[in-house]
């Protein structure tokens, strides 16, 4: 009975896919119970990548291949940044996932931040955008480039008779 359990596992880890299969089982193994703050963080890198491909359109642009770069380099970054804090929550002992939740908010506002920037530039109007405008403004330089000066001037425009409202 044990001999045929070996026999079919190294069926199995003879190939590239059963090898890959096992690295995944044993990763879902190892996040388990951390589902939710995963899924979030996940959610909230696709919601930025979402909002910088509408504002990429807004301003007639799109880089698909550069977003798809820097969302694969933030998921990886950001999933060896969890799976570490797993671990500590694990060599800790807290059950709870204290250093986990407190990574994963980390990570949810850094992304909110950074979409908060491509929303103000597709909904220059939106008045609870407008209140993190002045707060904004450096990110969305660095996000196209220029300087904050510019994104200042072209968002009062944006908005009306370039009169701040």
């Amino acid at each position: 009975m044990i001999g045929n359990f070996f026999e079919r596992l190294g069926e199995i880890l003879s190939t590239v896919w059963g090898w890959i299969l096992c690295l995944l089982m044993i990763l879902a193994d190892y996040v388990t119970g951390y589902g939710t703050m995963v899924n979030i963080a996940v959610m909230a890198v696709v919601m930025d990548s979402a909002w910088g491909i509408a504002s990429s359109l807004k301003q007639g642009n799109f880089a698909l291949s550069e977003l798809a770069r820097d969302t694969l380099a933030k998921l990886a970054v950001y999933g060896c940044a969890v799976l570490s804090f797993i671990g500590i929550d694990r060599l800790l002992g807290v059950g709870s996932g204290l250093t986990t939740s407190v990574i994963c908010a980390c990570i949810v506002l850094v992304e909110l931040w950074s979409a908060s920037a491509s929303m103000l530039i597709c909904f220059p109007k939106m008045p609870f955008l407008r209140l993190l405008k002045k707060a904004l403004v450096g990110e969305i330089a660095r996000k196209l480039s220029i300087e904050p000066e510019e994104v200042e001037n072209t968002l009062q425009m944006m908005c009306g008779n370039g009169k701040e409202h």
